[in-house]
């Protein structure tokens, strides 16, 4: 019964059955069990976006392996829970549990659950870089030492299940790097690896990786096709994060394309998945930043004893350093009152310029957070030389890209525009790459610098 989970797009279906298995298991007391089922359940909450649920499952997988001395388990837990964090965006928390599961995972003797372990942990770092948006050379470097570790299995359907898996997360890594032949070739390994083993949920990830690399080359028809193949699986499985991506994606396609009811439908679907999202993520977040807040408060407390003394060091060296300051200060000072005049008059005049600017600043920030309409036209007769220029430069731009650069050149961040413009903020990074390609900017150097000096 649990093995039949992993070829299930279903995940309520998966949860189900390992529910069941885990309470048949708990009836015999068979330990192995209750240990695999709760590897399912994790699993399934975790597509399914539960993040709390997963971290409550795996805390109570890692209590029943450490009771049985069981380090493949409690590995497996800890890999579980590093994931978590991060897909809640606990960062730190999440590289210091990988880094725990990493040390445990020595300690595992058969070769196969080892090298399982040690794949998972490596792909689980790419995907915290990757959550946090760091450089994908460094992503890339994670994601194939854990292809590396997969390769050494030796039970063939264990090995390519999770190079199946792999493959896919290495292809979405190479897309970010705009090397879209190798993102081809990871993305269809991944998918015949899955078709090989019946496994529907990873052919729908290899088919999505494929689509999404041919959306970034502007095969928009290729892209839809692929998109179409994967959605239905997707939805099946009820992933709300991937399916997000795709019906953003093909609002996206239908919009060039300029089929309108096509992109009112698929992006209204988005737009309902990601209200979706957040209130489940802003939920979730709460409850596990009151448990981590409570653990940290606990761990304090043990070490109260350094932290006065830290403390009392600190406010020595302050004050050293405060009556060094004020020493310099006084000496300064009678510098400071010769030029008095002149700096008052030049800071009066400075203020009339910043009064002026910041008015117009103001209201294009304000126009912008409610997404009014007016932005772009208010944005024109503050900025004419920036939209002349741009305009000028590039007339194929629609007034949706000039917008996106407007709020760039108003030094917006990823997260602010993905909030004010209502779209998720992988959205907004796949809209910036491809504005690069557009405008042939480097990925060395920072958009929203490139606008403002633009």
């Amino acid at each position: 019964m649990i093995a039949g989970t992993f070829q299930l797009a279903d995940r309520n279906q998966a949860l189900k059955t390992g529910l069941d298995t885990y309470k048949i298991s708990d009836n015999e007391s068979y330990y192995l069990g209750k240990a695999k089922s709760l590897k399912v359940i994790i699993n399934a909450y975790l597509g399914l976006g539960e993040q709390q649920k997963a971290l409550e499952a795996a805390d109570k997988l890692l209590e029943l392996a450490t009771n049985e001395n069981d380090e493949y388990h409690s590995v497996q837990a800890l890999i579980a829970k590093a994931l978590a964090y991060s897909y809640l965006g606990f960062f730190d928390k999440a590289s210091e549990t990988s880094k725990n599961a990493e040390q445990l995972c020595k300690k595992v003797k058969d070769n196969d659950d080892y090298y399982s372990s040690m794949g998972q942990i490596y792909a689980g770092r790419a995907e915290i870089l990757n959550l946090q948006y760091i450089t994908p050379q460094k992503t890339i470097i994670y994601d194939l030492k854990s292809v590396d570790y997969y390769k050494k299995i030796k039970d063939q359907t264990k090995r390519n299940g999770w190079l199946a898996i792999q493959y896919s997360s290495v292809g979405s890594t190479y897309i970010d790097l705009d090397q879209h032949q190798e993102a081809l070739f990871y993305s269809r390994k991944a998918y015949q690896l899955a078709k090989a083993e019946n496994d529907s949920i990873n052919q729908a990830f290899g088919m999505y990786g494929i689509g999404n690399t041919y959306l970034q080359m502007n095969k928009t028809d290729s892209s839809s096709y692929y998109y179409k193949k994967a959605l239905p699986i997707f939805e099946k499985a009820q992933d709300i994060y991937r399916l997000q991506y795709i019906y953003n994606d093909l609002a996206t396609i239908y919009e060039k394309m300029g089929e309108d009811k096509l992109y009112n439908y698929y992006s209204k679907k988005s737009k309902e998945l990601y209200d979706i999202i957040r209130k489940k993520e802003k939920i979730e977040t709460d409850k596990i930043s009151t448990n981590i807040i409570h653990d940290e408060k606990t761990i304090w407390y043990k070490n109260l004893y350094f932290i006065i003394i830290g403390l009392v060091i600190f406010f020595v060296v302050k004050m050293y350093f405060t009556v060094k300051y004020f020493k310099r200060y006084q000496r300064e000072k009678r510098k400071r009152e010769k030029t008095k005049i002149h700096l008052l008059e030049k800071e009066k005049v400075l203020n009339q310029l910043e009064s002026k600017v910041n008015d117009s600043f103001a209201e294009l920030v304000e126009l912008a957070k409610s997404n009014d309409s007016s932005f772009l036209s208010r944005f024109q007769e503050i900025y004419p030389n920036f939209y002349n220029k741009l305009t000028s430069y590039y007339p194929e731009m629609t007034s949706g890209q000039v917008k996106f650069c407007a709020l760039l050149k108003l030094n917006f961040s990823t997260k602010e525009i993905a909030q004010f413009s209502n779209i998720s903020v992988r959205s907004v990074e796949m809209k910036k790459s491809r504005l690069r390609k557009q405008l042939s900017i480097p990925s060395d150097i920072d958009l929203n610098n490139w606008m403002m000096n633009f």
